[in-house]
Order: C-alpha cells, then structure tokens, then sequence
C-alpha cells in the first residue's frame, strides 16, 4: 500500500520544511515508496485546520498522522522490522534527544536568523500571514530581523557542540549507520540552504563533512 505524505512547498515548488525532510529521510532509509504532496502555508490551514496545527502528516491506509515525531514512531511500528529508524533499542533515547533539543533550540536560532529569507521564499498569497506572525514573535520588523540576525550565528554554532563531539568518534550521530537522530538535524541544514544564502557553519566545521555525508547517503546533489 502507497503512503502519502503530505509537506509544505515553498514558490518554487520545493519541499520548504524541516520537520517533512525528517520524514522524506526516514522514508528513504526504510526504502518505502510513497507519494508527496506539496501545500502552501494557506493550503495546510485550509485541509487540516480540523485535525493537524501544520504539516508533516503522513496518510497510511485508513490513518493519518500528523507530526514529524509521531510519523517516525509509527514508521517504526509499523514498518521497521529491522530497527533501522532508530538503530535499535539504545538508539530510541538518542533519537528523542536530539528531536527535543533541535526543536527547543536549534529550530528557534536557524529561524531567526533566517526569517526575511523565508519570507522572501514562500508563495507571494502567504507572505502577508507570515510576515504579521513573525514581527508579532519578534517584536521587530524582518527588515530588521535580517540586519540584525547575524547576531546570533555565532551563539547558534557554539550550541552545536554536543553535535560535533559525537561524531568526532562516528561517522554520524547514530553511530555507523545515519538513524532518525541525523536526519532531524541535518533537516535544518537541508532547509536553510534551499532557503536562505546566509553561512549557518564556518568554513572549518567538521559538521560539514557530516553534511556532506548525509547528502551522498541521501543521494543529494
């Protein structure tokens, strides 16, 4: 049976969100076919305003699930035999981790610094909704935020610390093999580059082999 996987696309007709890569990556590592649909901002409010806040949601028969964390627990119920998605037992802890604190922290700075680019990067029809959501959270106009967003590069990449001792010892966070942990960071690093010119990582940061790693895996141009 056929998945569906429902994302956000940006105007170019692009895949435009970091919590969807995280399932298009869980999806390739399962080698799971499955069909995407793409949705704007105001497409998503509109098809799922009754039962999912935003998109990833993944249609699987008669289920439809919503949020990139419950898709990849129910991938892993219901279509990894091998524990692949979260490298085993010991791997679940792991992978929960890393979720919480990418989405705590590193999706708050990358968004920040970030945000006029993203703007800029959504269909024209969205940019006024996103544009009064984001000033009202930042207090600032994007024009500002985008002056003044690299400000916090450098803070942002002090906080990838824990990221750059782990795979000092491994080729990825997972270990030998890239699990669910590597691609819910590696999703952000996916999305800024499609989205914004801005450097998220200095020239000689060993995360950028893992990047780069990531990308053959994933078989990214």
């Amino acid at each position: 049976m056929t998945l569906y996987l429902y994302d956000m696309s940006n105007s170019t007709g692009v895949s435009a969100s970091p919590y969807g890569y995280r399932i298009h990556e869980a999806l390739h590592l399962l080698s799971l076919p499955y069909e995407t649909e793409l949705l704007s901002f105001s497409q998503v409010a509109r098809m799922f305003s009754k039962t999912h806040k935003t998109v990833p949601v993944l249609v699987d028969g008669d289920r439809e699930i919503g949020d990139s964390w419950a898709i990849a627990n129910h991938l892993a119920v219901n279509h990894d035999p091998d524990n692949l998605l979260f490298g085993g037992a010991g791997g679940y802890p792991l992978a929960c981790f890393i979720t919480r604190w990418v989405d705590a922290s590193i999706m708050g700075a990358v968004n920040r610094i970030i945000v006029k680019d993203i703007h800029d990067s959504i269909h024209q029809a969205d940019q006024a909704e996103y544009r009064d959501k984001q000033e009202t959270r930042y207090g600032q106009s994007l024009e500002a935020l985008h002056l003044t967003g690299g400000d916090g590069l450098l803070d942002f990449q002090v906080s990838l610390y824990p990221a750059r001792q782990a795979i000092k010892e491994y080729p990825y966070l997972g270990g030998d093999s890239p699990t669910y942990a590597d691609f819910t960071l590696h999703s952000v690093f996916r999305w800024s580059r499609l989205t914004s010119e801005i450097e998220l990582l200095r020239p000689d940061d060993r995360l950028r082999s893992w990047i780069h790693r990531m990308d053959i895996w994933l078989k990214i141009d």
